[in-house]
């Protein structure tokens, strides 16, 4: 996989292996209708990091590619800029000050 970023080598294939194997879980309990906005979305995997720029790699479930990471302050949904599918952004990136 190349990195969105420069092309390179800079996704961590053992990290998309765990993540697609514990999104599978959302899957199965996947609530369309739930108002909790992580029962709805699965959250985007974070998969790397680029060696040049730093940013970080995001990657989806729905078309399995991997895309810069792009979330907006004060929300907690991003939109794969491949699929166009809805995803959550992680915990850590989530910045509500």
């Amino acid at each position: 996989m190349k990195c969105p970023y420069c092309g390179g080598d800079c996704v961590n294939k053992s990290s998309v292996e765990i993540y697609l194997d514990m999104v599978k879980m959302f899957f199965k309990y996947k609530d369309e209708d739930s108002e909790i906005t992580y029962r709805k979305y699965p959250t985007v995997g974070e998969v790397g990091e680029c060696k040049k720029t730093h940013g970080r790699i995001w990657f989806c479930p729905y078309c399995k590619k991997p895309f810069k990471e792009n979330y907006k302050l004060k929300e907690v949904t991003v939109q794969c800029p491949n699929c166009k599918e809805i995803l959550c952004i992680p915990a850590t990136n989530r910045t509500f000050c």
